[in-house]
């Protein structure tokens, strides 16, 4: 009997410590606290949440400025003036623009950047960059052109003469004369090669060089162990830069006609479309 009166008496307890429990949630000081701590926690969340807006500059950006033609001075205060950095990743001579300028930029002018933002920069140097020159003798042609691009150079005229090892390089010429491995050379310069005739009789087939520009023409003269002969430039052609836009609209010897490898191919230039169409 004792026993089931104490177990009662628990459970009057416990509801009468759920009530009170209940009764606490309702009282007026309990609401108060609960509703600040619950504007206190929106309040943190939200000053978190702009606060790393702020530092992260979400959703803000600016227009990247044009370095180019700017002196490295110049720059300096532009970058630093818009919050950006930079970076010179290359620097070239042979190059339009003025020296000790920037020529080149990325990413380009007003593509939008957040502020911090490292710009790419190209530079044009005042003098030009030397390498020691290479040894091209005793090996082909191709090899020879693979080489010059590896070594940062262009390959220039090619000329023929009879030897028994066809397409071989047996002599490497600058500016019309003998260049020897280890002479200091601009970066770029072209290199004329003389060449093994190989049998006299040996011939190559000429391609059609209609539409090309003067380097497109020069590749497949080479590719064909052909050489540029004569170029021959209209009246459309007025400038440096023309000529380098000029294109083939006629040629002589005319497409497939067989020729002694080494051979010139004379080669008419023009900007008049009209010309290179109807010859096409």
């Amino acid at each position: 009997m004792e026993e089931q009166e104490i177990q009662e008496q628990e459970v009057v307890e416990k509801q009468s410590l759920w009530k009170k429990i209940v009764n606490l949630f309702k009282t007026k000081y309990f609401l108060i606290n609960f509703a600040v701590s619950i504007v206190v926690v929106v309040f943190i969340f939200i000053t978190i949440f702009y606060s790393l807006d702020i530092i992260t500059h979400h959703g803000e950006s600016l227009s990247v400025p044009d370095f180019t033609g700017m002196s490295i001075e110049q720059v300096k205060k532009v970058a630093a003036d818009r919050n950006l950095e930079f970076k010179i990743v290359d620097s070239v001579y042979d190059a339009p623009g003025k020296k000790g300028t920037v020529i080149a930029q990325t990413p380009p002018p007003d593509f939008k950047v957040k502020e911090g933002r490292t710009i790419l920069l190209t530079t044009k140097t005042y003098e030009p960059k030397r390498i020691l020159m290479p040894d091209f003798t005793g090996v082909s042609l191709i090899q020879a052109k693979a080489d010059m691009e590896t070594y940062g150079l262009k390959l220039g005229k090619l000329k023929y003469i009879p030897d028994i090892a066809t397409n071989n390089v047996l002599e490497q010429m600058y500016k019309g004369k003998p260049i020897s491995p280890g002479t200091l050379i601009e970066s770029g310069a072209a290199i004329d090669l003389v060449l093994g005739l190989g049998q006299s009789d040996k011939a190559t087939l000429v391609p059609d060089f209609i539409g090309l520009n003067k380097e497109q023409a020069k590749q497949k003269c080479i590719d064909n162990s052909l050489s540029v002969g004569v170029l021959i430039y209209d009246e459309s052609v007025i400038s440096s830069a023309d000529s380098l836009d000029a294109l083939v609209w006629k040629q002589s010897p005319a497409k497939d006609s067989r020729l002694t490898i080494g051979s010139p191919v004379d080669l008419w230039m023009t900007l008049d479309m009209n010309k290179v169409d109807a010859n096409r």
